[in-house]
């Protein structure tokens, strides 16, 4: 009855989680540090934000609106776009979408079929993977390489491009790894998708949140090769569950026209994205807050004490991210010799610890024998967790 393009839908974020709860039934404490959302550790919505969606929906802000999205809000993206990034984006040019998850199920619906290939960045967020498999193309992963504090390898993303391929993905800063592209290999991906005519999709969502490096944004830095940028509301302004995301255009040659008009076209058919959270975000962006610059100032703290601590651990070696909230520390499995592979360590962990990661091979080839973990608890329960990993590789 199941068809096949179902069938072979994973994710190994959500799925580890569903054996978490089977370890929690068991009365075993869980430390949850394989979902990426900060709402859930100790990074409360900020009032300002709450008083916003209800005042919205008190308001009588309820009803369907523009399929495209509310036409205050994208002036309102429009504008930050311009004065963050120097972009000159109008509001043809942006679509509100259900958080970046339907903006990407947008776009490779409207570019992938029939075996058509879709490069992404290997290691890669596994919706990317699964999205292109779903329309039946083929996900095609250029190496990040970890030698390189995971910088693209432009040759090797050269090699990969074919007659099939469609876009390029450039992903900054990135899932799992938690590094930024350097802005010299950014441009030189923006080179190799202008020498072979390509799109490139930019996704976002974590450029606020960034450590030692200002965020380097792609569209910025080209003038003629198309950009579709993805980004939304909930990592910045903590309403991970309010699912608010948007795609931009960045086209001066108008190179994706009956792409752009497609994607419209299946914006429609949704009808549209949430009315009540999207008001509220109009006010959101309109008010001055300093809650994102306070969530990365003690992400920092953590992000530092994670990367001393994990590089102190026999069989694990990390690259530092300067990104997100995500270490993706990789395993000398022929050293700590009782595991096969990532994804039967981090089970093992699971199971007798109750430290839930994220087997890095759940994020495409160049995952394997790694593992993801979100550092955003307190770092007295990272403490516990690192004290809690050494003892179990040991």
């Amino acid at each position: 009855m199941l068809t096949n393009r179902v069938k072979g839908v994973e994710y190994a974020i959500r799925e580890i989680a569903a054996v978490a709860h089977e370890v929690a039934k068991s009365g075993k404490k869980v430390y949850h540090l394989n979902i990426g959302d900060p709402v859930a550790y100790d990074f409360p919505t900020p009032e300002f934000i709450s008083e916003a969606l209800f005042k919205a929906s008190r308001e009588g802000k309820n009803n369907y609106v523009n399929s495209l999205g509310v036409i205050e809000l994208r002036e309102e993206i429009g504008r930050i776009l311009s004065e963050k990034q120097n972009l000159n984006i109008g509001i043809d040019d942006i679509l509100v979408t259900s958080g970046v998850t339907e903006g990407i199920y947008f776009i490779i619906a409207g570019l992938i079929e029939n075996g058509k290939e879709l490069l992404i960045p290997g290691p890669s967020y596994p919706l990317y993977i699964n999205y292109a498999k779903f329309f039946d193309g083929k996900p095609v992963e250029y190496a990040l390489n970890e030698d390189d504090d995971w910088e693209p390898d432009i040759e090797d993303l050269r090699k990969k491009i074919t007659n099939k391929t469609q876009a390029i993905l450039i992903c900054t800063p990135n899932n799992p790894t938690g590094v930024m592209y350097g802005e010299k290999k950014i441009k030189e991906i923006i080179d190799l998708a202008g020498e072979y005519d390509l799109p490139i999709l930019s996704d976002e969502i974590y450029d606020q949140i960034v450590y030692d490096k200002p965020y380097v944004c792609p569209a910025s830095l080209t003038k003629d090769v198309p950009i579709i940028g993805l980004n939304g509301f909930s990592k910045t302004h903590l309403v991970t569950g309010w699912r608010l995301g948007y795609l931009y255009y960045h086209d001066p040659e108008n190179k994706l026209d009956e792409l752009k008009n497609g994607i419209a076209k299946m914006a429609r058919a949704r009808l549209s994205a949430n009315s009540v959270a999207q008001f509220a975000a109009v006010d959101i962006l309109k008010t001055s807050s300093n809650h994102t610059v306070e969530m990365v100032q003690k992400l920092k703290e953590r992000r530092d004490y994670s990367y001393n601590r994990l590089r102190k651990i026999e069989g694990i070696s990390c690259v530092k991210p300067n990104g997100a909230f995500y270490l993706f520390p990789k395993l000398d499995l022929k050293e700590l010799g009782k595991w096969k592979d990532d994804k039967e360590l981090v089970v093992d962990l699971l199971k007798e610890t109750g430290v839930c990661t994220v087997y890095g091979s759940g994020f495409g080839d160049y995952g394997k024998g790694h593992l993801r973990i979100t550092f955003l608890p307190k770092v007295e329960i990272l403490e516990k967790v690192y004290n809690l990993i050494e003892e179990h590789l040991k």
